[in-house]
């Protein structure tokens, strides 16, 4: 009669000792976000509202422009014209985001990813296949 109390025990052990090695990764896995979150900080997120303004962003930061499309032409894209100075990097985009039940006759938006990678001012131009208003950029050192 003892004999299946004693598995019972034995069995318990390598449930507490799991527990507790979730709980010690858990609190690593916590400390290794805060310390990334320090060392990345936010992205800086900017519109075509904000053209012709002097954006001031830390090297290593990110900077996210989301600009609006307009599909009157089925191939209408914004590109960089202009990315000169102490130049930001592309890194990701630019991605068309549609708002759920989206038509072809709505709005949709296109995103660039850029980064700072060195310090100095930089002159970001992004211009719409079509005509349209530019967006102009200047980034700076904070």
């Amino acid at each position: 009669m003892e004999r299946p109390h004693e598995t019972m025990v034995e069995r318990s052990l390598p449930k507490s000792y799991l527990l507790a090695c979730l709980v010690i990764v858990a609190a690593l896995v916590s400390g290794v976000n805060i310390s990334m979150s320090a060392q990345y900080p936010r992205a800086r997120y900017v519109s075509l509202e904000d053209t012709g303004k002097t954006i001031r962003l830390p090297v290593g930061q990110q900077l996210v422009v989301k600009l609006p499309l307009q599909r009157r032409w089925g191939d209408n894209t914004w590109t960089v014209k202009r990315n000169s100075g102490s130049p930001l990097k592309l890194i990701a985009g630019p991605d068309e985001r549609r708002p759920p039940g989206w038509t072809i006759d709505q709005l949709s938006s296109q995103i660039f990813y850029f980064r700072r990678d060195a310090p100095g001012t930089t002159n970001l131009v992004l211009e719409e296949k079509y005509f349209s208003k530019p967006m102009v950029l200047k980034v700076v050192d904070p």
